[in-house]
This record gives C-alpha cells, sequence and structure tokens, in this order.
C-alpha cells in the first residue's frame, strides 16, 4: 500500500489534475444585448478556479479567475449556453493539464492557464467559439462560481 502511495505521488510530480470542471460551473450572463441581424450580444461566465500540484517534496497551488466572454451569435450560428458551458468546461481541463505539466511557477500559472483556454476555444481548426475571449475579471456585477 506504502509503495502504491509514492508511486502515485510519484506520478503527480509531473502534474495531476484532480478532477474535471463542470460545465455548472461556466454560468453565463448577457452583458450586451443581441440586437438583430447585423451582429451584437455578449456573455460572460466568471468562475475562481484552483489549481494546484502535487509533489513528494511540496505542493504549490494558484487561484486564478477567469472570464470566459462569447458572442451570443457568430455569423448564422447562436452559441447557446449550453454549448457555451461545455466548451468551456473542456477548454479548461486541457488548459489545466498543459500548465501543470509545465510546472509554472504559480505568479504565471494564470496567465498560461488563460492564454491556453483562449487557444483551446478559438483554435482556428478545431476551436468552438471564434471570438471567445478569456482574461482575469473584467465585468462587474456578474457572480463568480469557485472550482473545487
Amino acid at each position: 500500500m506504502v509503495l502504491l502511495l509514492l508511486a502515485a505521488l510519484g506520478t503527480c510530480q509531473l502534474g495531476c489534475v484532480g478532477g474535471h470542471i463542470s460545465p455548472s460551473m461556466f454560468q453565463f450572463s448577457p452583458v450586451v444585448p443581441y440586437t438583430g441581424p447585423d451582429g451584437g450580444g455578449w456573455k460572460v461566465a466568471q468562475v475562481l478556479i484552483l489549481l494546484g500540484r502535487i509533489s513528494p517534496m511540496f505542493s504549490a497551488t494558484a487561484t486564478c479567475d477567469i472570464e470566459v466572454g462569447v458572442p451570443e451569435k457568430y455569423g448564422d450560428v447562436w452559441v447557446t449556453n449550453e454549448f457555451a458551458q461545455v466548451e468551456a468546461a473542456k477548454a479548461a481541463d486541457h488548459a489545466a493539464r498543459r500548465v501543470l505539466r509545465e510546472h509554472q511557477p504559480t505568479a504565471l500559472a494564470c496567465i498560461k492557464f488563460r492564454e491556453h483556454m483562449q487557444s483551446i476555444l478559438t483554435d482556428k481548426v478545431s476551436g468552438p467559439i471564434p471570438g471567445a475571449t478569456v482574461t482575469k475579471f473584467r465585468t462587474s456585477g456578474i457572480n463568480p462560481m469557485t472550482f473545487p
């Protein structure tokens, strides 16, 4: 049993993600109303995400404030809240794994997390939400969620 625990701790040194962030953590709120066929419309979700790395020597954590902004409509396609929630959660999971593998100092972890998350959401080939943004909290009046 002790050997299994030590082996598990050894593999965590590379960066462990304890759980998947639920899509429900991304509660999108409209901040710019959709005005019609010429565009407009913007919604955001705010989440405080705790990134943690466990190793045999130390643990490091960073609390990142994440604001995800998406258009209400892109071209002829509506960006539903449910779709935005699922895609934001998937991007957050992938970004967390990447940042934790990179062994970033905690001061840089949140910056890199936001950069990776935005690149996943807006990738020209496979990005699900063109025009999406991932920043620090910028919009006031939004109730942020906390994970975990």
